[in-house]
């Protein structure tokens, strides 16, 4: 008789993580294993920016999910130098790890794009030991760091990355795309050989029990943080380089005398040049307030508290990555405020569905008045949020896209249905 299939889910971040892509995985993992496939997860130790990153068994049981982690301890990653040097650890560590594995049956390896080499170290293991494979592409790599300047675009670096996350492409068995514009970059980074219908778009998801809408005259966070009677625009999540903060400071910067209030919750590498901004502009404390993480069980409150959720997305990233706070930000029932390009993923979802609005990167004023304008009617923003949560509901509840994703593995055609 054939034994199923090992199916590994390799990522770097997996519960306790609080990052959104441990998050996720997490769910997924849990997800496919309750559907029938045997799910084991390798993992690294826990190390994002929030949490309290207490060092897991390198054996355990989640949720009835196999967790395997390495040995050693990783930094939490409060600079770029401590998260390199997590990167370099996981990935090697894996790669020895699954290359020398004694195995004693049929495995199918799933892998997230994070760390940025894990497409390739993925590819070259899974070739050796001939294993089939299914990419995930979280952030697109080496797109990521080419746009954001840390080599130059064609350049040596970006070629040889290039060719080689090229091949990972070429050699799996399926490609998860996280929305159609990601999807085109893919068949064109794959080239004239690449087979674009093995590419699914599968978009992330919310808990759509854990996160639902919430008047903030029944919020004890709106309470707490004196957001009851005033108009808040809510950010909350990573401050990554490739979210555009800077235009939505710079509209607070307009709207100072209009009553509007702009709360940022959140860590990431580029929050202190974002807290120094909203210094310049003389706006930290009464216009503008940072808060940090908030606590896992404090997100329904947090979340909910303000009346606009925000979405950024830096210039030149369209199809390169796909905001999974967009998901959350609608689930919460508010318009979601998109900065990003017409292009974008995030910017063609929320037009769809009436959700929000969507303003392009850099446009300030623009921006201000879509913000007045909101303020000024409350009926827009009624119906918008209820437009945001029933198209989150229809689309992209955690169910539906777990689904999608045992359909791909688990059918004889792997064949998805696209959201």
């Amino acid at each position: 008789m054939t034994r199923e299939p090992e199916y590994l889910l390799v990522t770097e971040y997996f519960h306790p993580d609080t990052a959104s892509t441990g998050q996720l995985m997490t769910e997924l993992a849990v997800g496919l294993n309750d559907r029938g496939l045997d799910m084991t997860v390798y993992t690294g130790q826990p190390n994002y920016h929030s949490g309290d990153n207490e060092r897991q068994p390198k054996r355990s049981l989640h949720e009835g999910v196999l967790v395997r982690r390495i040995g050693a301890p990783q930094f939490r990653q409060t600079s770029i130098l401590r998260r390199l040097s997590n990167w370099a650890l996981f990935t090697v560590w894996m790669t020895a790890l699954l290359l020398f594995e004694r195995v004693e049956r049929e495995r199918k390896v799933v892998f997230v794009t994070c760390p940025p080499f894990m497409p390739v170290a993925m590819w070259f293991v899974c070739t050796v030991r001939g294993w089939e494979y299914t990419y995930i592409a979280y952030d697109l790599y080496p797109d990521e760091p080419a746009e954001l300047g840390y080599f130059r675009k064609d350049g040596v670096l970006d070629r040889i990355w290039g060719a080689l996350d090229r091949r990972a492409l070429l050699g799996a068995e399926h490609v998860v795309a996280l929305g159609p514009v990601m999807k085109e970059r893919i068949s064109e980074k794959g080239g004239p050989s690449f087979d674009a219908d093995k590419t699914h778009v599968i978009h992330n998801w919310a808990d759509e029990e854990f996160i639902t809408p919430m008047a903030k005259s029944d919020n004890w966070f709106s309470e707490e943080h004196g957001l009851e009677d005033q108009f808040t625009v809510l950010y909350s999540g990573n401050i990554a380089e490739f979210h555009d903060l800077e235009t939505l400071v710079r509209a607070a910067a307009e709207l100072r005398d209009e009553g509007v209030r702009f709360l940022i919750i959140g860590e990431g590498d580029n929050k202190q040049r974002i807290v120094e901004l909203a210094e310049e502009q003389g706006l930290r404390g009464d216009v503008v307030r940072f808060l940090p993480y908030q606590p896992y069980e404090d997100l329904p409150y947090s979340l909910t508290s303000a009346d606009v959720s925000v979405v950024a997305v830096k210039e030149g990233f369209e199809g390169i990555v796909v905001s999974s706070k967009l998901y959350t930000s609608m689930a919460t029932g508010q318009p979601v405020l998109t900065i990003a390009n017409a292009n974008d993923d995030e910017a063609r979802i929320v037009d769809r569905f009436d959700a929000g609005v969507h303003v392009e990167q850099g446009s300030v004023e623009e921006l201000a008045a879509v913000i007045k304008r909101w303020k000024e009617n409350p009926e827009l923003v009624d119906r918008q949020g209820a437009n945001a949560r029933e198209a989150f509901e229809e689309n992209f509840v955690k169910d539906a896209s777990i689904d999608r994703y045992h359909e791909m593995l688990a059918e004889p055609d792997g064949q998805t249905v696209a959201a």
